[in-house]
């Protein structure tokens, strides 16, 4: 890596979501929780990918565009809670995943206030994003 890219400075991150219980077809998740693996430039001296878990909230799906498919197992608001490379659990974040088009769009946070924002898509029946702070 070029010693001028300063990720504890400039962090990226990146997390895959997988609907439970979605093995062999992505539209399988009848809970909408889904499992959370990620990793984050800004954990300094930390090379394990770490969990998580999302829970759906009893809300209507954000408006997921005309041609999203409606059982989409992505698109919604979740409550979703981290572990870190030591297991222990983060307090709560909120989560709401949007879709437009083949690009899904994701926003984390915590009393109403935008901490990181990603975009992703789907590969492998895995929703997969890139993230990083809102500036």
């Amino acid at each position: 890596m070029p010693e001028s890219f300063d990720t504890l400075n400039n962090p990226i991150g990146a997390v895959t979501y997988t609907p439970v219980n979605a093995t062999d077809n992505i539209a399988r998740n009848p809970n909408g929780t889904l499992l959370a693996h990620w990793a984050f430039s800004a954990q300094e001296g930390i090379d394990v990918v770490c969990k998580g878990i999302a829970v759906p909230y009893v809300t209507e799906k954000h408006d997921a565009g005309d041609d999203a498919p409606e059982n989409d197992p992505f698109i919604g608001d979740y409550k979703i809670t981290y572990a870190g490379p030591d297991g222990q659990e983060s307090d709560p974040w909120d989560l709401v995943i949007t879709r437009e088009g083949e690009i899904y769009h994701a926003i984390w946070s915590k009393n109403d206030v935008a901490h990181y924002h990603g975009i992703g898509f789907i590969s492998q029946e895995n929703l997969i994003c890139g993230w990083r702070p809102v500036t």
